[in-house]
């Protein structure tokens, strides 16, 4: 969703952000640009993808188009367990990461309370918020590169006689980092006070290392991890994600999940990427070669502070921590085609918080020309 906003016709200032990325066509209209025009930075989708049997999967499955979607999504449940080594009855197939997301309040009764690890993204707290569960917020800072710091986590806490879990990301969005120091005494921590511990691996395919908190903890029931194929595959459009947990929190979410939520190409697509192992190789190949070339290069830019990510995208922060030229960035950038994710609706961020994510060469280019153009102009 886009905030409808107006522009200042001197200064083309907008008055709000997107609240999320990945929807160029309504940052376009609203700009009144062109939107074949426009590169999205803001959406971490790999641009490598989808993988090149896709087109030819959906060619060969047009019959799919009218047969209702097993309810269970049990081909695509099985290739998952088999690929990532998860026993079947762990798994719950979703419209999506999302879908899941707003499934969770389910395991929590209405005077529990949960923590957040932030910044971190926004539904986690809306889905709770929805339920009537109160949501405290642990904010992370950026003077210690957005890592926990476990005495002062753990001493809020403490503090919390209902609650119920914790969230967090990992690896984290926006900030692209991991929590490796921290994760066994968290885990430790949420087992032994028997509270359940919400990792959500959205971005864990494009590491090259596995480093899923499941390879640690394999059936922990204080333990449910949040996953996606959409932003390694690049299958946005088809809404397919998972979450692992154990049987008996599964039987307790299922009533809950809607019926035939998950469609019958996102089941077929799904099970057959998941078997793509060059395509798997060429994006973390790719990735860390394209990564390392944007980090470099924005690190020549004196105006910006730039953190670094273990995943697909790139969070930085303009020094001069001024609101008016946070949005002429944006600005500048967006009527020049480039869209990207502003970060100030990220708990602990402001607006000079932006996250751009990893594309092609040419286009990284672009943007890199674009920024050094701009603090040019204003220095």
């Amino acid at each position: 969703m886009i905030k409808k906003f107006h522009t200042d016709p001197k200064t083309r200032s907008p008055l709000a952000y997107p609240d999320h990325g990945g929807n160029p066509k309504a940052a376009a209209k609203i700009a009144g640009i062109d939107p074949e025009s426009i590169l999205d930075f803001s959406a971490s989708i790999n641009p490598l993808g989808p993988p090149t049997s896709v087109s030819q999967l959906l060619l060969e499955t047009p019959h799919l188009l009218n047969e209702y979607p097993d309810p269970e999504s049990a081909a695509l449940k099985k290739i998952i367990a088999h690929e990532e080594n998860i026993p079947e009855n762990w798994i719950r197939v979703t419209n999506g990461s999302t879908e899941f997301i707003y499934l969770l309040p389910f395991l929590f009764s209405k005077d529990q309370e949960i923590l957040i690890v932030n910044p971190f993204f926004s539904e986690y707290e809306k889905s709770f918020s929805r339920f009537g569960i109160k949501v405290h917020s642990h904010t992370l800072s950026h003077e210690q590169n957005f890592q926990i710091q476990i005495p002062k986590l753990f001493h809020q806490l403490e503090a919390i006689d209902n609650l119920g879990g914790v969230i967090i990301g990992h690896p984290n969005s926006p900030t692209g980092n991991l929590q490796t120091h921290a994760l066994k005494d968290l885990t430790e921590y949420c087992i032994s006070r028997e509270i359940t511990l919400f990792v959500d691996e959205t971005f864990v395919d494009f590491l090259s290392t596995k480093v899923s908190i499941w390879n640690s903890y394999k059936e922990n029931p204080h333990l449910v991890i949040i996953r996606s194929l959409t932003k390694f595959y690049s299958l946005p459009g088809l809404r397919i994600g998972y979450g692992i947990l154990s049987p008996e929190k599964n039987d307790v979410i299922s009533p809950h999940q809607n019926p035939w939520s998950v469609n019958s190409l996102a089941q077929f697509i799904g099970s057959e990427v998941l078997s793509e192992k060059s395509f798997q190789d060429e994006t973390r190949i790719w990735l860390q070669k394209e990564k390392d070339f944007v980090l470099e290069e924005l690190g020549r830019l004196k105006e910006i502070e730039t953190f670094f990510s273990e995943t697909n995208f790139i969070l930085f922060r303009i020094r001069d921590n001024n609101p008016a030229l946070s949005h002429n960035l944006f600005n500048h950038l967006l009527f020049g085609g480039i869209l990207l994710r502003n970060c100030g609706n990220f708990a602990g961020l402001d607006e000079s918080y932006f996250r751009i994510s990893v594309r092609k060469r040419k286009d990284n280019q672009k943007l890199l020309n674009s920024l050094k153009e701009f603090f040019e102009k204003i220095s």
